[in-house]
């Protein structure tokens, strides 16, 4: 590219309607939100996996990893951590002694009961900007970037036309 198409580009470039910027900055808004009202001693992953556990006692990593969208390696260092604060159990399956099975354990619980209502509180905190139409608009859009909500008919491309 030369340096007059280079400046044209430039020029035609916003950062506030390149979506992977304003999802960065709302990443770290939302972070900012739980920080503040959750507390930093307990990540969102965390709870994400508590919440999890606590839905599906004896889960499988693959389980969780379904459950949180957590990649695999990701979600073993933190089962690891979180064996060693009390919070999450880990043995082998007895169906397949090859894998691991988890459980919230009564810590796990204590803590996610004492939380919930705060994480919730932070929830209704990041969205509070949106009216409650665009709430569910939004929250719907959310699924459908992570594949969540992805219309069977429809096979969505890398560019994100269908």
């Amino acid at each position: 590219m030369d340096k007059i198409e280079f400046r044209r580009r430039l020029q035609m470039f916003s950062l506030l309607e390149a979506p992977g910027h304003l999802l960065r900055r709302n990443h770290q808004r939302s972070y900012e939100i739980f920080v503040r009202v959750v507390g930093d001693d307990v990540t969102r992953q965390q709870i994400a996996l508590l919440v999890a556990l606590a839905k599906q006692q004896g889960a499988s990593q693959s389980d969780l990893v379904e459950a949180t969208g957590i990649d695999k390696s990701t979600m073993k260092e933190m089962i690891g951590r979180m064996v060693s604060r009390g919070w999450v159990e880990r043995e082998r399956d007895p169906q397949d002694n090859r894998a691991w099975v988890m459980k919230i354990t009564e810590g796990g619980c204590v803590l996610l009961a004492e939380r919930l209502p705060r994480v919730e509180e932070a929830q209704r905190q990041i969205i509070a900007p949106l009216s409650p139409v665009d709430r569910e608009i939004f929250l719907r859009c959310l699924r459908l970037m992570a594949g969540i909500d992805a219309d069977p008919g429809q096979d969505v491309s890398e560019d994100g036309s269908i």
